[in-house]
Protein backbone atom coordinates (compact mmCIF):
# COMPACT_ATOMS: atom_id res chain seq x y z
CA UNK A 1 0.00 0.00 0.00
CA UNK A 2 2.80 2.32 0.60
CA UNK A 3 4.49 1.53 -2.65
CA UNK A 4 1.16 2.54 -4.19
CA UNK A 5 1.00 5.53 -2.09
CA UNK A 6 4.69 6.62 -2.97
CA UNK A 7 3.73 5.86 -7.25
CA UNK A 8 0.98 7.86 -7.54
CA UNK A 9 2.59 10.76 -5.60
CA UNK A 10 5.16 10.51 -8.08
CA UNK A 11 2.75 10.26 -11.02
CA UNK A 12 0.90 13.88 -9.60
CA UNK A 13 4.04 15.40 -9.52
CA UNK A 14 4.44 14.84 -13.03
CA UNK A 15 1.65 15.49 -14.66
CA UNK A 16 1.71 19.05 -12.37
CA UNK A 17 5.38 19.38 -13.63
CA UNK A 18 3.35 18.65 -17.54
CA UNK A 19 0.54 21.41 -16.77
CA UNK A 20 1.83 24.28 -14.88
CA UNK A 21 3.83 25.23 -18.48
CA UNK A 22 0.93 24.84 -20.18
CA UNK A 23 -1.51 26.95 -18.35
CA UNK A 24 1.23 29.42 -17.45
CA UNK A 25 1.28 29.83 -21.41
CA UNK A 26 -1.91 30.64 -21.88
CA UNK A 27 -2.34 33.29 -19.26
CA UNK A 28 0.61 35.52 -20.41
CA UNK A 29 -0.51 34.95 -24.28
CA UNK A 30 -0.36 38.45 -25.23
CA UNK A 31 -3.38 40.64 -27.18
CA UNK A 32 -3.07 42.76 -29.91
CA UNK A 33 -4.13 46.07 -29.23
CA UNK A 34 -5.79 49.44 -31.72
CA UNK A 35 -5.04 52.43 -30.24
CA UNK A 36 -7.60 55.44 -31.44
CA UNK A 37 -6.36 58.83 -29.87
CA UNK A 38 -8.56 60.95 -32.56
CA UNK A 39 -10.71 60.47 -35.44
CA UNK A 40 -11.78 62.57 -39.13
CA UNK A 41 -14.95 63.54 -40.39
CA UNK A 42 -15.21 64.21 -43.93
CA UNK A 43 -18.60 65.95 -44.72
CA UNK A 44 -20.43 66.96 -48.54
CA UNK A 45 -21.19 70.34 -48.22
CA UNK A 46 -24.72 68.92 -49.21
CA UNK A 47 -24.76 67.66 -45.34
CA UNK A 48 -23.81 71.22 -43.47
CA UNK A 49 -20.29 71.94 -41.80
CA UNK A 50 -17.77 69.33 -40.59
CA UNK A 51 -18.48 70.53 -36.72
CA UNK A 52 -18.98 67.05 -35.02
CA UNK A 53 -17.99 65.94 -31.23
CA UNK A 54 -17.52 62.37 -31.49
CA UNK A 55 -17.17 60.88 -28.28
CA UNK A 56 -16.30 57.06 -28.15
CA UNK A 57 -16.58 54.41 -30.67
CA UNK A 58 -18.44 51.18 -31.19
CA UNK A 59 -15.08 48.23 -32.47
CA UNK A 60 -16.03 45.25 -34.32
CA UNK A 61 -12.99 42.62 -35.34
CA UNK A 62 -14.03 39.75 -38.37
CA UNK A 63 -17.33 40.85 -37.64
CA UNK A 64 -17.65 40.16 -33.42
CA UNK A 65 -18.12 43.13 -31.08
CA UNK A 66 -15.47 44.14 -28.82
CA UNK A 67 -17.65 46.83 -27.27
CA UNK A 68 -18.06 50.36 -26.52
CA UNK A 69 -14.74 52.81 -25.76
CA UNK A 70 -14.59 56.73 -25.21
CA UNK A 71 -11.97 58.76 -26.81
CA UNK A 72 -9.05 57.96 -26.58
CA UNK A 73 -8.17 54.34 -26.17
CA UNK A 74 -6.12 51.79 -26.73
CA UNK A 75 -8.60 48.57 -27.40
CA UNK A 76 -7.30 44.68 -26.75
CA UNK A 77 -8.53 42.20 -29.47
CA UNK A 78 -7.33 38.61 -29.03
CA UNK A 79 -7.36 38.07 -32.78
CA UNK A 80 -3.75 37.97 -34.86
CA UNK A 81 -2.84 37.93 -38.87
CA UNK A 82 -5.11 39.96 -40.97
CA UNK A 83 -8.62 41.06 -38.91
CA UNK A 84 -11.50 43.55 -40.15
CA UNK A 85 -12.18 45.46 -38.40
CA UNK A 86 -15.19 47.89 -38.59
CA UNK A 87 -15.28 51.15 -36.48
CA UNK A 88 -18.60 53.25 -35.37
CA UNK A 89 -18.98 56.42 -33.89
CA UNK A 90 -20.96 57.23 -30.71
CA UNK A 91 -21.95 60.51 -29.56
CA UNK A 92 -23.02 61.27 -25.94
CA UNK A 93 -26.92 61.84 -26.36
CA UNK A 94 -29.50 64.02 -24.55
CA UNK A 95 -27.33 66.06 -22.48
CA UNK A 96 -25.90 62.74 -20.95
CA UNK A 97 -21.91 62.65 -20.24
CA UNK A 98 -22.23 58.92 -19.57
CA UNK A 99 -24.27 57.79 -22.61
CA UNK A 100 -22.74 56.87 -25.16
CA UNK A 101 -24.92 56.00 -28.63
CA UNK A 102 -24.56 55.64 -31.75
CA UNK A 103 -24.89 58.04 -34.26
CA UNK A 104 -26.60 56.32 -37.43
CA UNK A 105 -26.47 59.40 -39.42
CA UNK A 106 -22.63 58.19 -39.94
CA UNK A 107 -21.48 55.02 -41.90
CA UNK A 108 -18.87 53.01 -40.31
CA UNK A 109 -15.23 52.71 -41.15
CA UNK A 110 -13.67 49.12 -42.14
CA UNK A 111 -10.00 48.65 -42.76
CA UNK A 112 -8.37 45.27 -42.55
CA UNK A 113 -5.41 45.43 -40.36
CA UNK A 114 -2.17 42.73 -39.62
CA UNK A 115 -2.64 42.50 -35.84
CA UNK A 116 0.79 41.30 -34.08
CA UNK A 117 0.53 39.66 -30.79
CA UNK A 118 1.92 42.54 -28.08
CA UNK A 119 2.07 45.33 -30.49
CA UNK A 120 -0.26 48.66 -30.75
CA UNK A 121 -1.79 50.03 -34.05
CA UNK A 122 -2.62 53.54 -34.40
CA UNK A 123 -5.62 53.70 -36.24
CA UNK A 124 -7.41 57.17 -36.86
CA UNK A 125 -11.07 55.80 -38.54
CA UNK A 126 -12.64 58.26 -40.90
CA UNK A 127 -16.52 59.12 -40.96
CA UNK A 128 -18.73 60.55 -43.65
CA UNK A 129 -22.23 60.15 -44.02
CA UNK A 130 -24.41 57.64 -45.36
CA UNK A 131 -26.01 57.42 -48.27
CA UNK A 132 -29.27 57.07 -47.26
CA UNK A 133 -29.05 59.87 -44.75
CA UNK A 134 -31.48 62.93 -44.99
CA UNK A 135 -30.84 66.53 -43.66
CA UNK A 136 -33.72 67.97 -43.77
CA UNK A 137 -32.58 71.28 -41.44
CA UNK A 138 -28.85 72.38 -41.76
CA UNK A 139 -28.14 76.51 -40.37
CA UNK A 140 -24.94 77.66 -39.42
CA UNK A 141 -25.61 81.50 -39.94
CA UNK A 142 -22.64 82.09 -42.40
CA UNK A 143 -24.93 83.46 -45.04
CA UNK A 144 -26.02 86.49 -42.97
CA UNK A 145 -29.27 84.56 -42.98
CA UNK A 146 -31.11 82.35 -40.63
CA UNK A 147 -33.51 79.85 -40.48
CA UNK A 148 -34.12 79.68 -36.48
CA UNK A 149 -36.49 82.51 -35.81
CA UNK A 150 -38.37 84.68 -32.83
CA UNK A 151 -41.19 83.36 -32.22
CA UNK A 152 -42.30 85.17 -29.07
CA UNK A 153 -39.60 87.53 -28.31
CA UNK A 154 -40.03 89.78 -24.88
CA UNK A 155 -42.01 92.60 -25.43
CA UNK A 156 -39.46 94.75 -23.33
CA UNK A 157 -37.09 97.64 -24.77
CA UNK A 158 -34.07 97.06 -24.94
CA UNK A 159 -33.24 93.60 -25.62
CA UNK A 160 -31.13 92.50 -28.74
CA UNK A 161 -31.36 89.54 -31.11
CA UNK A 162 -29.92 88.75 -34.53
CA UNK A 163 -26.84 86.89 -36.09
CA UNK A 164 -23.70 88.81 -34.64
CA UNK A 165 -19.58 87.21 -35.22
CA UNK A 166 -18.36 85.37 -31.98
CA UNK A 167 -15.52 83.47 -31.09
CA UNK A 168 -16.24 79.62 -31.36
CA UNK A 169 -14.66 76.25 -30.30
CA UNK A 170 -15.60 73.28 -28.81
CA UNK A 171 -13.10 71.57 -26.27
CA UNK A 172 -10.01 73.62 -28.32
CA UNK A 173 -11.33 72.54 -31.86
CA UNK A 174 -12.79 74.85 -34.39
CA UNK A 175 -11.20 77.81 -32.65
CA UNK A 176 -11.90 80.73 -34.80
CA UNK A 177 -14.64 83.25 -35.18
CA UNK A 178 -18.33 81.93 -36.26
CA UNK A 179 -21.73 83.86 -37.44
CA UNK A 180 -23.77 83.03 -34.59
CA UNK A 181 -27.31 83.75 -33.18
CA UNK A 182 -27.60 85.93 -30.35
CA UNK A 183 -30.36 86.69 -28.17
CA UNK A 184 -29.45 88.85 -25.02
CA UNK A 185 -31.61 90.37 -22.06
CA UNK A 186 -30.81 93.87 -21.27
CA UNK A 187 -33.86 95.28 -18.91
CA UNK A 188 -32.99 93.99 -15.46
CA UNK A 189 -35.95 95.01 -13.69
CA UNK A 190 -38.46 92.63 -14.39
CA UNK A 191 -38.82 88.55 -15.70
CA UNK A 192 -38.98 88.14 -19.41
CA UNK A 193 -38.65 85.17 -21.80
CA UNK A 194 -37.82 84.22 -25.07
CA UNK A 195 -38.71 81.98 -27.68
CA UNK A 196 -37.25 80.82 -30.68
CA UNK A 197 -38.05 78.04 -33.27
CA UNK A 198 -37.68 76.70 -36.86
CA UNK A 199 -38.71 78.61 -39.92
CA UNK A 200 -40.48 75.43 -41.08
CA UNK A 201 -42.34 72.62 -39.44
CA UNK A 202 -41.06 69.03 -40.59
CA UNK A 203 -43.48 66.60 -42.04
CA UNK A 204 -42.64 63.15 -43.18
CA UNK A 205 -40.11 62.04 -40.54
CA UNK A 206 -40.21 58.52 -39.32
CA UNK A 207 -42.33 57.35 -37.07
CA UNK A 208 -41.08 53.82 -37.09
CA UNK A 209 -38.39 53.88 -34.17
CA UNK A 210 -35.97 55.14 -36.39
CA UNK A 211 -33.30 58.08 -34.72
CA UNK A 212 -33.70 61.34 -35.61
CA UNK A 213 -30.79 63.31 -34.79
CA UNK A 214 -31.22 67.19 -33.25
CA UNK A 215 -27.77 68.52 -33.05
CA UNK A 216 -26.59 71.97 -32.18
CA UNK A 217 -24.01 74.17 -30.45
CA UNK A 218 -24.91 76.32 -27.69
CA UNK A 219 -23.14 78.85 -25.10
CA UNK A 220 -25.60 80.37 -22.69
CA UNK A 221 -26.25 82.54 -19.41
CA UNK A 222 -29.49 81.17 -18.52
CA UNK A 223 -31.28 77.75 -18.77
CA UNK A 224 -32.53 76.96 -22.01
CA UNK A 225 -35.67 74.74 -23.11
CA UNK A 226 -36.16 72.59 -25.93
CA UNK A 227 -39.05 71.69 -26.77
CA UNK A 228 -41.15 70.61 -29.96
CA UNK A 229 -44.55 71.68 -31.35
CA UNK A 230 -46.11 68.23 -32.55
CA UNK A 231 -49.09 68.60 -34.86
CA UNK A 232 -50.84 65.54 -36.55
CA UNK A 233 -54.60 65.01 -38.06
CA UNK A 234 -56.40 65.10 -34.58
CA UNK A 235 -53.99 66.66 -32.13
CA UNK A 236 -51.51 69.68 -31.59
CA UNK A 237 -49.06 70.10 -28.57
CA UNK A 238 -46.14 71.51 -26.99
CA UNK A 239 -43.63 68.77 -26.04
CA UNK A 240 -40.64 69.97 -23.79
CA UNK A 241 -38.29 67.79 -23.91
CA UNK A 242 -34.83 69.01 -22.82
CA UNK A 243 -33.25 71.18 -20.43
CA UNK A 244 -30.16 72.76 -21.06
CA UNK A 245 -28.47 74.24 -18.17
CA UNK A 246 -26.13 77.60 -18.05
CA UNK A 247 -22.32 76.68 -19.92
CA UNK A 248 -20.63 78.62 -17.68
CA UNK A 249 -19.33 80.72 -20.32
CA UNK A 250 -17.74 77.57 -22.68
CA UNK A 251 -19.65 76.22 -26.37
CA UNK A 252 -21.36 72.72 -25.48
CA UNK A 253 -22.37 71.24 -28.40
CA UNK A 254 -25.79 68.35 -27.83
CA UNK A 255 -26.81 65.79 -30.19
CA UNK A 256 -30.58 64.60 -28.82
CA UNK A 257 -32.38 62.14 -30.55
CA UNK A 258 -36.53 63.04 -30.81
CA UNK A 259 -37.29 59.32 -31.56
CA UNK A 260 -39.06 59.16 -28.33
CA UNK A 261 -41.39 61.47 -28.97
CA UNK A 262 -41.80 60.77 -32.91
CA UNK A 263 -42.17 56.47 -32.63
CA UNK A 264 -45.67 55.36 -32.87
CA UNK A 265 -46.83 58.65 -34.06
CA UNK A 266 -50.03 58.81 -36.64
CA UNK A 267 -49.18 59.60 -40.65
CA UNK A 268 -48.92 62.87 -41.25
CA UNK A 269 -47.05 64.39 -38.05
CA UNK A 270 -45.27 67.46 -38.15
CA UNK A 271 -43.10 69.08 -35.26
CA UNK A 272 -41.78 72.47 -35.06
CA UNK A 273 -38.36 72.82 -32.74
CA UNK A 274 -38.42 75.48 -30.44
CA UNK A 275 -36.20 77.16 -27.83
CA UNK A 276 -37.89 78.57 -24.76
CA UNK A 277 -35.50 81.13 -22.46
CA UNK A 278 -36.77 82.84 -19.36
CA UNK A 279 -35.06 85.31 -17.25
CA UNK A 280 -35.58 85.64 -13.80
CA UNK A 281 -36.10 89.14 -12.79
CA UNK A 282 -33.11 89.47 -10.35
CA UNK A 283 -31.22 88.24 -13.19
CA UNK A 284 -28.09 90.44 -14.11
CA UNK A 285 -27.86 92.73 -17.24
CA UNK A 286 -26.51 91.18 -20.28
CA UNK A 287 -27.84 87.41 -20.09
CA UNK A 288 -26.58 86.28 -23.72
CA UNK A 289 -27.66 83.41 -25.40
CA UNK A 290 -25.75 81.91 -28.45
CA UNK A 291 -27.17 79.45 -31.10
CA UNK A 292 -24.81 77.96 -33.92
CA UNK A 293 -24.33 74.92 -36.41
CA UNK A 294 -27.87 73.41 -36.05
CA UNK A 295 -28.88 70.24 -38.06
CA UNK A 296 -31.31 67.65 -38.38
CA UNK A 297 -30.91 64.68 -39.80
CA UNK A 298 -32.26 60.39 -40.64
CA UNK A 299 -31.99 57.69 -42.16
CA UNK A 300 -34.20 57.73 -45.65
Amino acid sequence: MRFISKSIAVLSFIILLIAVPSCKEKQTGTPSRIAIDSISVDVDAAFGNDIHQIRGVQVFANQELIGNFELPCKIPIDKLGNVQIDIFPLVFINGSTSNLTLYTPFEGYRDTINLVASNTQNVIPEFKHRNSTLVRWSEDFEDNNSTLVPIQPSPFPGDTFGIVTKPFDLDGKFGGDSKVFRFAFENTDTAKFFDAGSFLEFSDLPTNGSAVFFEFDIKTDLPVQLAMRRKNPSTAELVPYMVVNPTGGKWKRFYVNLVYELANQPAGTSIRLFFDVNKPANSVAGREILFDNLRLSYLK
